[in-house]
């Protein structure tokens, strides 16, 4: 998703996001390096789906949707998620003006050393 994608930031997560000529898609990713236990990782996920749950009517349509959730979405009240939610959807016409981001290729592993076999 992230190759043909477009992001928008929010500060309690981040939203990728493309078109799509299905219905609209929505995933959720809670992340082990920002949440070590897995009681944080489901309850990040949880909030985020009831949030998106009582917005459903003003989901984009045709869109794959992709939440990348933050550390502070576990302690923050739930309407301010809600909001932040609503605030992400009306930048995302925005963002499609933008090109989509080139993500930087990832650095090759070196060769190890081939040692050949020597003999006296």
């Amino acid at each position: 998703m992230s190759q043909k994608g477009r992001v928008v930031y929010g500060p309690f997560f981040t939203l990728r996001f493309r078109q799509s000529e299905e219905a609209t898609k929505i995933g959720f990713v809670a992340s082990t390096k920002i949440f070590k236990r897995a009681a944080d990782r489901n309850r990040a996920k949880r909030r985020m789906r009831a949030a998106l749950r009582a917005l459903e009517v003003s989901w984009p349509r045709n869109v794959d949707l992709l939440f990348i959730a933050k550390r502070e979405v576990i302690t923050v009240q739930f309407e301010e998620i809600k909001t932040q939610v609503l605030k992400a959807f009306e930048k995302m016409p925005e963002a499609m003006k933008r090109p989509p981001q080139k993500r930087k290729p990832r650095a090759k592993k070196k060769s190890s050393v081939v040692y050949k076999n020597v003999t006296k």
